[in-house]
C-alpha cells in the first residue's frame, strides 16, 4: 500500500481510495504507520466500511474470512472507474499477498487519457 503514495500524479484528475472494514481510528494509525517510514504520508482517501457495504456492492467479501469470524473482510482489489463510472480496468487477487504491480495500475490510468 505504501507504494500507491506515487501512484497519482499532483496534475492528474484522478483519485485514488482504499476501502477496508477498519474503523476510521485503525485507518488513521495505519496511514501513520506508512508515513513513519519517512518516504511521505499516504496521500489518498481511506474508506471506512466496517459494515462492508461497498465491499458487498462489489462481490469482494472472502468467505475464509468469515468462516474465522471476521466477516466483511475482502479480496485484495484494484479498480481503475472512468469518468462514467464505469470500470475500466480491475484486478481481483485470492490471495491477500498479491497486488498488481504499480506499472500495470499506471497503464490503466494512462489508457483513460488516451
Amino acid at each position: 500500500m505504501a507504494d500507491l503514495r506515487t501512484l497519482i500524479r499532483p496534475d492528474e484528475p484522478a483519485r485514488l481510495w482504499a476501502v477496508s472494514v477498519d474503523s476510521a481510528a485503525q485507518s488513521k494509525a495505519f496511514a501513520a504507520e506508512i508515513a513513519a517510514d519517512g518516504r511521505g504520508r499516504v496521500a489518498f482517501g481511506l474508506l471506512s466500511d466496517p459494515d462492508h457495504r461497498v465491499i458487498d456492492a462489489y462481490g469482494l467479501q472472502d468467505p475464509r474470512y468469515a468462516r474465522l469470524g471476521r466477516e466483511g473482510i475482502p479480496y485484495p482489489a484494484t479498480f481503475v472507474v472512468d469518468r462514467d463510472g464505469r470500470i475500466a480496468w480491475a484486478r481481483i487477487d485470492k490471495d491477500y499477498t498479491r497486488r498488481p504491480p504499480i506499472r500495470e495500475v499506471r497503464a490503466a490510468l494512462d489508457a483513460l487519457t488516451r
